[in-house]
């Protein structure tokens, strides 16, 4: 069993499972009803009342499943992980057929970038959630480190600890991209495909190549 497969389990001991399809159905509108609104408007604006007349269900639909708005929370939380950590699979797995160690290095990195990409919205939300919420930054940094850690044993081993430094600064600035969003650090915005430039290069002077490309 994988750790977020261990993570994964733990936290729905806290969902009561639907078990008729009718009630499936309500929940996955609920779940999407909260993304949603997380997303769109942050954490303050997650309501029982909101979450529910946008998902159009009654209040007793939602309790039969969550105890209240952090049982909540906690769901759709496990929803978006999940997803983020499905989408890093599938591109980790497909950077892991690259052979030659430098274009190894590049796929790695763009694995990275496009998984933040493509959850960039929840991601922003959660990562700046978790400034403030102890229990949510002690498992988001459990989950980064797993994650840092496969990427790090996908990378070259040669020089030593070269491998883990670049993933973990990678994962870092991935992290202030969506926290910060497009102008962290910078007078203009920087738009995903230059931002992923940059890392690559970071990444491969690390192991001490020059990136022609940039």
């Amino acid at each position: 069993m994988s750790d977020w497969t261990s993570r994964k389990l733990a936290c729905q001991d806290r969902i009561r499972p639907p078990l008729q399809r009718r009630s499936q159905a309500a929940w996955n509108r609920i779940l999407d009803a909260g993304m949603q609104i997380l997303i769109e408007q942050g954490r303050d604006a997650l309501t029982i009342q909101a979450v529910c007349r946008r998902a159009k269900v009654s209040p007793t639909a939602l309790y039969a499943r969550v105890d209240g708005l952090s049982g909540l929370f906690w769901a759709i939380y496990d929803r978006g992980i999940g997803q983020v950590i499905t989408t890093y699979e599938r591109l980790l797995d497909a950077a892991a057929q690259t052979e030659d160690s430098v274009e190894r290095v590049r796929a790695v990195v763009r694995a990275m970038c496009e998984n933040f990409h493509r959850h960039e919205r929840f991601l922003h939300q959660i990562i700046n959630i978790s400034v403030a919420d102890e229990a949510l930054r002690r498992r988001g940094s459990r989950e980064s480190l797993v994650y840092v850690e496969r990427v790090a044993a996908l990378l070259p081993q040669r020089p030593a600890g070269a491998a883990a430094d670049a993933a973990r600064m990678v994962h870092q600035e991935c992290v202030f991209r969506a926290m910060y969003g497009d102008r962290w650090l910078s007078r203009r915005p920087e738009s995903w495909p230059a931002f992923t430039r940059r890392v690559t290069a970071m990444a491969l002077g690390r192991f001490g190549w020059l990136d022609p490309g940039r």
